[in-house]
């Protein structure tokens, strides 16, 4: 029961890891002086891992939405390197079902995991930065109209780290930890024989001292 349970732990992993992309992986707070593109004074603009992946726009809660100015644009475009971990994480999820020879499935799921989980980190970066960036442009624009801003914060403070990315990531690194662990130990002994002088194996031969 144990060993069907732990055959199937790999998958069922791997899914949520999947499933995380649903949640948010980054947001603009809803304290951003003026608000932010789509959200208005008091409205959070969440970025999804699906948004990110095909590029889209931000979920805003329906009593704070409000038409994007301009000179503003709250969509972001696809994240090639979130694509990239999204679709590792689904090739480690088949292997981890199809492949049966045990040592080799653990490998490749461990490499597979340790790939997303750093395509994850560098697609997530790269999406801070761009947002950051807009961010960074808003407020200098707020600034410019007049209002005042807190002068110990910056774009920085205003852009944060969603719950569906630290999951993710936290599962990916768990996979891959178990499943290198798993392949090390499955590693073949080593033989344990003596040879003689004329390099023939003699079973009652022992060992010096």
């Amino acid at each position: 029961m144990v060993r069907k349970a732990g055959r199937w732990l790999n998958p069922v992993t791997l899914t949520l890891a999947v499933l995380c992309f649903v949640l948010p992986f980054v947001s603009v707070s809803c304290d951003t002086p003026g608000g932010y593109a789509g959200a208005d004074v008091g409205g959070t603009s969440s970025y999804n891992g699906v948004a990110l992946v095909v590029g889209g726009e931000p979920e805003v809660d329906e009593a704070h939405r409000r038409p994007v100015p301009p000179e503003e644009d709250d969509r972001l475009p696809p994240q090639a390197a979130l694509a990239g971990a999204l679709l590792a994480i689904l090739a480690a999820a088949v292997g981890s079902v199809t492949i049966g020879h045990k040592r080799t499935r653990r490998a490749a799921v461990a490499v597979l995991a340790l790939a997303a989980g750093t395509a994850l980190l560098v697609g997530q970066v790269l999406a801070l930065a761009e947002l950051r960036v807009r961010v960074s442009d808003h407020l200098t624009r707020v600034a410019q109209s007049g209002q005042q801003l807190d002068p110990a914060k910056n774009a920085d403070d205003y852009v944060h780290t969603g719950p569906g990315f630290l999951l993710c990531l936290t599962l990916l690194v768990v996979v891959a930890i178990v499943n290198g662990i798993g392949w090390w130990r499955l590693r073949p002994a080593p033989a344990l024989v003596a040879h003689g002088p004329s390099g023939a194996t003699d079973p009652w031969a022992r060992a010096p001292g």
